[in-house]
């Protein structure tokens, strides 16, 4: 306040001056001078003892000092100074010449300061204090000196007492136009610093003796340092290690890419993070699968670091190629799996439609491989497919795929030319070497084993755009191809759609046929052929389906494919085999003494599991003694387990059940069923009868049944016997039975009831012919 009213009586001074001249010139009479020179001499004797007093009141401790430190030191007062020693910590701020301008009491203390006037002054000032340590003043000084010329931090361990040790900072400050500004001097106890310093050893330790492999690198990308693990894993020795990019432990053909990719992943930016799996080369040479993982660190210093670690994946890879051999490939043969083949269709589907090429599917099945299963054990049927892989293999192209859809059916994937002609000529080409390659025998288990392959094919765009539709096309010719003679191929038609959707129709059909009672049992008289009595009668179905209110009959042999493929037939036979029994049961309560009933027995239908539950339930609930019932079965269908199969039989002849096998000589024909397993009866097929008479080969074949069967002690029955010729050397031959039109056709339940009750008085006696149309 008192500078502002100096600085008003200056300023109204002057303007009195200027008015004193004006005067003078304009009135040169009047006399001025003296007043004037007494407001003058005022004036000035007071600034002088007012700037006296504020001299000796404000500025008595500042006698030394330039008068710009001390207005900088006044600054200080209100705020930093304040701050400063009202803090516990050891610390002072000091300006570019070294003045201290705030130091907190722990600071002062520490030269033997407390109390006395330090602001404004520098070391060599205090120094001359009384009992101040001028020793710490002078090393002080020399490591401010150090702090501005390193220009950055500086650290020292300073003993302030026996007991007390401090870990002093020295950090210099830069205005923005990079010149000095402040120097802050900070201190913390030893015993911290010291306890960090053991904290920092344990880390480095821990990281040496770490699991993980991990190094240190500069801002190039060389190695610094690195632990054991990354030396033994890498197989460099530290020394072979160290100022080395790391890319010198990155396979050659990966690193450049790999380099490229970490520079820009982490770019210098602290807490970047890159991680990358790629093969890394050992000091060895040797390569192996690695993953990478690199983080930005940002230490005191402006340049970056990075910290590296290496995993060794080699047992990751091998276990996602388990993985995914497991998912993608087959593990019997290692060819792509039904899962693969789709992927890679698609993805050969996706490149015809953009460069209008041609994509073909072959769809393989093996022709008799059941049977060869069955007979020589799964194992060996293991080993066909095996090799059935391995033919397909060296038949076809790298760039085509191969494929174990399931079981025995395998497919063959190709990407063909643009034109269709092409396509459908490298289809026909690569499927005649399939059936001519699997025309040759197969060696498993010591044996030649013959089996062929049914071929069906389907090229796309013509045949379908999807991947569904081609296969389910293909599969369509594949079976046209085994109706047609097996060992063949057949490209796909769309009539064969048609046909396969009348035989879902018909398998709808046929599930509802029991429940609409549209199945009907027919009986075949048969009759033996010394006396010509009737003695049994064959059960046969006939199916007769209801369509827009007309009934039409479906012949057996277009219903009962699709039956047994199905599955349909093992209610179909239930329903067969108990109805029969009813039926014979019902004849004999009404007093017509029908020896027994002949029932056939479906492939599908002996293999179930309930099958003789189902044959007991049947007896059962008809109350019919076993003895009058015979059961038919196939060749075909004593291949396989032959335990099981021989334990089935044995269990049925312990029913009291008799067990005839039909259309010997058409099957297998093997002598060994004959002899191992319970047969009562052999029927000789109808293809055999049917030309006995005009060709001496098929006599011959007749006479050597009849011969073999009694020999074993085996009934005969001749099937299709429809003349007095075939009658007759039949009879000549001791043939036991007879069947066919000759004596009657297969009738209804109705029709064959009118017949046992007119022969009711003539059933065991001799009779000359039946003439039953």
């Amino acid at each position: 306040m008192k500078h502002k009213i100096l600085l008003f009586l200056a300023i109204l001074l002057v303007f009195a001056n200027i008015l004193y001249l004006l005067a003078a010139h304009y009135y040169p009479r009047l006399d001025y001078e003296v007043p004037l020179m007494m407001l003058n001499g005022a004036f000035s004797l007071y600034t002088s003892a007012a700037f006296l007093q504020a001299s000796q009141n404000s500025f008595s401790f500042h006698d030394k000092l330039p008068l710009p430190v001390a207005l900088e030191a006044e600054a200080l007062q209100l705020s930093d100074r304040i701050l400063i020693q009202s803090s516990p910590d050891f610390l002072c701020l000091k300006d570019k010449n070294g003045r201290w301008l705030s130091a907190s009491p722990a600071y002062l203390a520490s030269f033997n300061l407390a109390g006395v006037d330090y602001l404004g002054k520098t070391y060599f000032e205090l120094a001359q204090q009384a009992d101040c340590d001028i020793e710490a003043l002078k090393a002080g000084a020399a490591r401010d000196k150090i702090a501005w010329k390193l220009r950055r931090p500086v650290k020292e361990i300073r003993r302030i007492s026996p007991e007390v040790t401090m870990e002093v900072t020295r950090t210099p400050v830069y205005d923005l136009e990079q010149k000095r500004y402040r120097l802050i001097v900070t201190g913390i106890p030893a015993g911290e610093y010291e306890r960090k310093r053991a904290r920092l050893e344990l880390l480095e330790q821990a990281v040496d003796q770490c699991h993980i492999a991990c190094a240190l690198l500069d801002q190039q990308f060389q190695v610094l340092d690195s632990n054991k693990t990354f030396q033994e894993l890498t197989g460099y020795p530290p020394d072979a290690l160290h100022n080395q990019n790391i890319a010198m432990i990155i396979a050659p053909a990966e690193s450049e890419r790999a380099m490229s990719a970490l520079e820009t992943a982490c770019g210098g930016n602290a807490g970047q993070r890159w991680t990358a799996e790629c093969n890394c080369r050992r000091g060895d040479g040797g390569v192996f699968p690695a993953r990478l993982e690199v983080t930005a660190v940002k230490d005191g210093s402006r340049d970056n670091h990075f910290f590296f670690s290496l995993s060794d994946i080699t047992q990751q890879k091998l276990a996602e190629n388990r993985v995914q051999k497991i998912v993608y490939f087959d593990e019997l043969t290692g060819l792509a799996n039904r899962a693969l083949f789709f992927e890679r269709l698609g993805q050969f589907l996706s490149t015809a439609a953009r460069y209008h090429l041609h994509v073909i599917v072959l769809y393989i099945n093996l022709d008799r491989f059941k049977s060869i299963n069955d007979s020589l054990g799964h194992a060996a049927g293991d080993e066909l497919l095996k090799k059935t892989a391995e033919r397909l293999t060296d038949i076809t192209r790298k760039s085509d795929l191969v494929a174990r859809l399931s079981g025995d059916e395998f497919a063959v994937l190709l990407l063909n030319d643009k034109l269709q002609e092409h396509a459908v000529y490298a289809a026909s080409m690569i499927a005649k070497k399939i059936t001519g390659c699997f025309a040759q025998s197969f060696f498993i288990r010591r044996r030649d084993v013959y089996v062929g392959a049914s071929i069906g094919i389907a090229i796309s765009p013509e045949d379908g755009a999807s991947a569904e539709a081609l296969v389910k096309h293909a599969d369509m010719a594949m079976h046209e191809a085994k109706n047609a003679g097996r060992n063949h191929y057949q490209f796909y038609r769309k009539d064969f759609t048609a046909a396969i959707q009348d035989r879902l129709n018909m398998e709808i059909n046929l599930r509802n046929a029991i429940a609409k009672n549209e199945l009907q049992l027919y009986f075949q008289p048969q009759y033996r052929a010394k006396d010509r009595v009737l003695c049994g009668a064959e059960v046969l179905i006939r199916w007769f389906h209801q369509v827009d209110g007309q009934i039409k009959m479906v012949p057996p042999n277009h219903f009962i494919p699709v039956a047994e493929e199905s599955g349909l037939i093992v209610d179909i036979g239930r329903w067969i085999l108990r109805t029969a029994c009813k039926q014979l049961k019902t004849w004999q309560q009404e007093g017509i003494p029908l020896p027994q009933v002949s029932v056939n027995i479906s492939a599908r239908q002996f293999s179930d599991p309930d099958f003789l539950e189902m044959v007991e339930n049947a007896l059962g609930d008809s109350e019919l003694a076993p003895e009058h019932l015979e059961l038919e079965i196939t060749e075909s269908m004593l291949v396989g387990d032959i335990k099981r199969i021989e334990l089935q039989l044995k269990r049925l002849k312990k029913m009291g059940i008799h067990l005839a096998l039909d259309d010997f000589g058409t099957g297998y024909s093997s002598l060994s069923y004959l002899k191992n397993f319970p047969i009562d009866v052999l029927k000789i097929d109808q293809s055999f009868i049917r030309e006995m008479t005009n060709d001496s080969r098929d006599a011959n074949i007749v006479r050597a049944i009849i011969e073999m069967g009694h020999s074993l002690g085996q009934k005969i029955i001749a099937e299709g016997v429809e003349t007095e010729k075939q009658l007759g050397y039949l009879v000549g031959r001791e043939c036991d039975i007879i069947q066919g039109y000759f004596f009657s056709p297969p009738l209804p339940g109705h029709k064959m009831t009118d017949l046992l009750c007119s022969e009711r008085k003539n059933i065991g006696k001799p009779k000359q012919k039946s003439l039953i149309n």
